[in-house]
């Protein structure tokens, strides 16, 4: 492909994109279970995690990567979170880093950027996408809400402005107060 075609198709990316809302969100009129972890090459910050172990939890999952420019501006609402909810222990927010280019997969990178910025939750690092392909997620930035029962129940796409980190943490708020599920399927 020419150097005038590929152009061309970056500058028509980035005139539709433009035009696009940074986020959106939406609740799921039917909350679906959350898939598990798939393909995880390295957890940092954490020991292995699976979705099923988190059953009474509100699990807040995003997928990034750490040379997404939306994502490191949400970098800011992660630190808030992470020291609104410090005490809560049915509180977890979990990073898929699944990365859009291949210099994105180098782990040491991940961690330097992840302690550079403060970023202190659990990381799955996602290098072969499986996890985004069980997800059948879509961009980046990516948040998921699950609630205690291990169901998405809340999903927004792109970058948080501060409206949207608003209600995000509202749902966020909203799910830790719901009862604890009972009944069969309950993991710890």
């Amino acid at each position: 492909m020419s150097r005038k075609a590929i152009f061309s198709l970056f500058v028509f990316g980035t005139l539709i994109a433009l035009s696009l809302p940074a986020g959106r969100g939406w609740a799921n009129d039917t909350p679906t279970p959350a898939p598990e972890f798939a393909g995880i090459s390295d957890w940092l910050n954490s020991e292995p995690l699976t979705m099923a172990s988190q059953r009474g939890k509100v699990v807040v999952l995003h997928f990034w990567t750490n040379g997404c420019s939306n994502c490191v501006h949400n970098y800011v609402h992660y630190r808030a979170w992470q020291e609104k909810y410090k005490n809560e222990k049915n509180f977890l927010l979990i990073g898929v880093h699944t990365p859009e280019f291949e210099g994105e997969k180098d782990v040491h990178r991940i961690r330097e950027r992840m302690a550079k910025n403060g970023l202190t939750f659990a990381v799955a690092v996602d290098n072969e996408m499986k996890t985004w392909d069980a997800w059948k997620n879509g961009f980046w930035p990516c948040i998921y809400l699950v609630d205690k029962s291990g169901n998405v129940r809340r999903r927004w796409d792109g970058e948080l402005d501060t409206l949207a980190y608003s209600g995000v943490t509202r749902t966020i708020d909203e799910l830790l107060a719901e009862p604890e599920p009972t009944g069969r399927g309950k993991e710890r």
